[in-house]
């Protein structure tokens, strides 16, 4: 089993951790595009829902104001690490 996709669903999530003013939207569509492919990993639970997490990184609350910020990329990563600790 490949395990790029958790390395690269890992590393997104640090970005947006980390980085506030990261290209959220550009993070979405990855993640939309990914869920539309034949990784085998995508059938793991955990990879899903961090997919489904990501593909709605740049959903706004209302004009201006994004609904998922830092607090939220942090609690995802960390979810995401607690499934795959040894990444």
């Amino acid at each position: 089993m490949s395990s790029s996709l958790l390395h690269e669903i890992k590393a997104r999530l640090e970005a947006l951790a980390a980085d506030p003013a990261a290209d959220v939207g550009a993070t979405a569509d990855w993640a939309l595009e990914t869920m539309e492919g034949d990784d085998p990993l995508l059938a793991e639970d955990p990879v899903w829902r961090a997919l489904d997490a990501l593909s709605g990184a740049d959903l706004m609350a209302g004009p201006g104001e994004p609904l998922h910020g830092p607090e939220d990329f942090r609690a995802w990563l960390h979810e995401f690490g607690e499934a795959y600790p040894d990444l």
